[in-house]
C-alpha cells in the first residue's frame, strides 16, 4: 500500500509523457512542456514507490527528479524581463506563452536559487550514485561496498 502514492504519480507522468500521441486536442507548441512535467511526475512516482531497500535506484530517480524540477527552475529564472514584439513570451526556448503580466524580479532570483539548489543535488546525487557503484569503498578496498 506503500507504493500506491506513487504509483498514481508514475501513471499520471507516463500519461503526460504520452499525450502528444493520444490526445488529439494538445497543440504541437505544448509538446515540451506536457514533456517536462511528465518527466518530474513519472520520476518522483518511482521514487516513491521503490521499495527503500533498492537504494541506488532510489537515488537515480531522485536526481532524476531533481534535475528535471531544476531545469524547469531554471527556465523560469531565465526568463525575458519583457515579452516578444507579439505579446507573447519565451520560456526555456518554448515561443508562444501568454500571460497576464510578467514575472516580478524578485520571482527570478527565487527561481534561480532553487534551479541552483535542484541541480545541485540532481549532481551530487548522480556523483554519489556513480562513486558508489565503481569507486572505491569507504574501508579503503578497490571494489564497490558489498
Amino acid at each position: 500500500m506503500r507504493a500506491v502514492p506513487g504509483l498514481v504519480a508514475f501513471l499520471v507522468g507516463t500519461a503526460l509523457l504520452a499525450a502528444p500521441w493520444w490526445s488529439s486536442t494538445l497543440p504541437r507548441s505544448d509538446y515540451p512542456l506536457v514533456a517536462v512535467l511528465g518527466t518530474v511526475f513519472a520520476a518522483i512516482g518511482v521514487y516513491a514507490a521503490l521499495p527503500e531497500s533498492w537504494p541506488r535506484m532510489r537515488a537515480l530517480f531522485f536526481a532524476l527528479f531533481m534535475a528535471t524540477f531544476g531545469f524547469v527552475c531554471a527556465a523560469l529564472a531565465l526568463t525575458p524581463l519583457h515579452p516578444a514584439p507579439d505579446g507573447t513570451w519565451m520560456i526555456g526556448g518554448v515561443a508562444g506563452f501568454v500571460t497576464s503580466e510578467p514575472m516580478p524580479w524578485w520571482a527570478h532570483i527565487v527561481a534561480g536559487f532553487f534551479a541552483i539548489v535542484c541541480l545541485g543535488t540532481a549532481v551530487l546525487g548522480l556523483w554519489g550514485l556513480i562513486r558508489g557503484l565503481f569507486g572505491s569503498s569507504p574501508e579503503g578496498g578497490a571494489g564497490p561496498p558489498e
